[in-house]
């Protein structure tokens, strides 16, 4: 948690922060920094970037979202449909973000980010747990919330899917090598 008393705007934000490890993100104008990242979170996030690439989504990791002057988050794995522009940050929403927990992440936090990507109109929210091996989606239905899934159907693209098992398959795979 930060210091910081103020909420900071994003361009005071980018003065403080840019080019820190861990990455920060700018959280409803208040500078969080994102957890370290364990060797599955690592792992989990090159298998769910690989996963939709496959699908056909342009994917990017640790893609920082321009989602309002004080709203900045950098979600793990982020899938965009959209043309391709020259914009140095991503200032639309993408189709698909994915957070993955780390051991020191706060569910609070998570859950407010979901929130706003939720308002933000991003149509597929996922969350992944590497060591419980869990899988959850946003549903807007439920005036909004984190629902378990073991098969997911994109809402951006719902002739795709996305296996939970599979991707802790693959997880498996990666950590006996």
């Amino acid at each position: 948690m930060s210091l910081v008393s103020e909420k900071l705007t994003r361009e005071r934000f980018r003065e403080l922060y840019a080019g820190q490890k861990p990455n920060w993100e700018l959280i409803d104008g208040i500078p969080e920094q994102k957890a370290l990242g364990s060797k599955r979170h690592a792992y989990l996030q090159g298998i769910l970037y690989r996963m939709l690439e496959d699908l056909g989504f342009r994917t990017g990791t640790e893609l920082t979202l321009e989602v309002s002057e004080t709203w900045e988050p950098i979600p793990d794995v982020a899938g965009i449909l959209a043309p391709e522009t020259d914009e140095v940050y991503q200032s639309q929403p993408p189709a698909v973000v994915i957070e993955i927990l780390s051991p020191s992440d706060r569910f609070m936090l998570v859950d407010q980010k979901c929130r706003k990507y939720a308002e933000w109109s991003v149509p597929d929210i996922l969350v992944f747990d590497p060591e419980r091996r869990m899988g959850w989606y946003w549903d807007r239905s439920m005036a909004g919330g984190l629902v378990r899934f073991e098969t997911y159907r994109f809402s951006s693209r719902p002739d795709l899917e996305l296996s939970l098992p599979e991707v802790f398959r693959r997880l498996d795979e990666i950590r006996k090598r």
